[in-house]
């Protein structure tokens, strides 16, 4: 649970989205929990708080109830609950498993980025190679569109099946794309910037690799 708990903070502190703000939600939906637990546990972890969450615990720390607490805030009992750090942390084995399966998953993520722009320098050629090993294993992983539209794909020899309409995309337009973000250094101003099939998909997840800039970064 330590490992589980270290690996939120870190995604919330150090942003698994290079370059991007990662929001509550984007951590829950990537360690399958609610977004009420994810503040929970940043809240405990002490790496996460709000003029609102501090004053929830600061009610709690001055005697309030928690239905004080409702009334004063305006918030609903689970909300309220959401904002309190955890006393203890009860788990049984099966949680535990499916929680160090995700921990484990999240660092292989990250290094796979990492490992992606250490390549940034060197041959095209080993760039797109990494740049496919990353997509596999980002496989199953929840992207959204500019548009805000949800999806995941996973890989299937060299195509990316999109569960969106069911689209793929080949393994030649995604290295198209990538050359493409490289000539721009980066600096890709929204999908069509990047003049391939399925852009308004890879854009994303290229802004998820950290592959393009956020606007003002």
């Amino acid at each position: 649970m330590e490992q589980f708990t270290n690996g939120i903070v870190d995604a919330y502190i150090s942003g698994t989205d290079v370059g991007s703000t990662n929001s509550l939600r984007q951590i829950s939906e990537q360690f399958g929990i609610t977004l009420m637990k994810t503040r929970k546990i940043l809240i405990t972890a002490g790496a996460y708080h709000t003029e609102l969450s501090d004053q929830v615990i600061s009610l709690k720390g001055n005697g309030k109830s928690i239905s004080e607490i409702m009334q004063e805030t305006g918030l609903s009992r689970s909300s309220v609950h959401s904002y309190l750090p955890y006393t203890k942390m009860i788990y049984n084995a099966d949680e535990l498993s499916l929680y160090a399966e995700r921990c484990r998953l999240y660092r292989e993520r990250k290094q796979a980025v990492e490992k992606l722009h250490c390549y940034m320098d060197k041959s095209l050629e080993l760039l797109k190679t990494q740049l496919w090993e990353t997509l596999k294993m980002f496989s199953g992983y929840s992207f959204t569109t500019v548009k805000g539209l949800k999806f995941h794909y996973t890989v299937n020899g060299n195509e990316i099946l999109i569960d969106r309409k069911k689209k793929s995309i080949n393994r030649s337009i995604a290295n198209i794309a990538l050359k493409e973000t490289i000539e721009m250094k980066g600096n890709v101003n929204g999908p069509k910037k990047l003049n391939v099939f399925g852009a308004s998909y890879l854009y994303p997840i290229f802004l998820r690799f950290g592959l393009i800039k956020m606007e003002g970064k």
